[in-house]
């Protein structure tokens, strides 16, 4: 199943799509933190893996996709979803926990690679001296931090890129005198 939420602040919406088990905490930890609540109007859904966003709009949008147990999903028709929002000028980040190294986890990686604008892996975290954290509470705590932060950097990126036209023509005119 996919975890899709539409986030909608100043008209502008930020998509947020997890996909496993963990992904699906981040997901949850991201949708409670201030940031995201602050004048936004949430709506949540669940869609099976084969299943499509459908979107009235032909306008450029924002993806943050957070993928766990990569090798149980069907990365197919969520690349296809993507291709086509990117095809309308829409961006698309993919964030990989992996919990498996095998082949067809390698073939998901790959096609998300493909079919993505970025797509940022997630394995074992160091600190400092270049030595693995052990405990994968530790590993968790760290990728949930790291999630909710290029969450937010990519909402803000979102309303403030994707402004409406109007906001940005009231700005050029008017005129600033020192």
């Amino acid at each position: 199943m996919l975890h899709f939420s539409k986030i909608t602040t100043k008209s502008k919406d930020f998509h947020l799509i997890a996909s496993g088990a963990l992904a699906f905490k981040v997901h949850n930890k991201i949708l409670k933190d201030e940031d995201f609540m602050k004048g936004a109007k949430v709506s949540r859904n669940l869609l099976p893996n084969n299943a499509a966003i459908k979107s009235d709009k032909s306008e450029a949008r924002v993806f943050f996709v957070i993928i766990s147990d990569l090798d149980k999903m069907d990365a197919s028709s969520l690349c296809n979803m993507i291709a086509k929002e990117r095809a309308k000028g829409s961006y698309a980040v993919c964030q990989v926990i992996p919990m498996y190294y095998n082949e067809p986890s390698f073939k998901a990686l790959k096609m998300l690679r493909q079919n993505f604008d970025e797509v940022i892996e997630l394995n074992k975290l160091t600190l400092g001296g270049g030595k693995a954290l052990m405990s994968t509470e530790q590993q968790h705590c760290i990728i949930t931090d790291y999630s909710i932060s290029m969450a937010r950097i990519m909402r803000n990126v979102c309303v403030k890129e994707h402004a409406p036209a109007k906001e940005k023509e009231e700005k050029k005119g008017q005129i600033v005198y020192a």
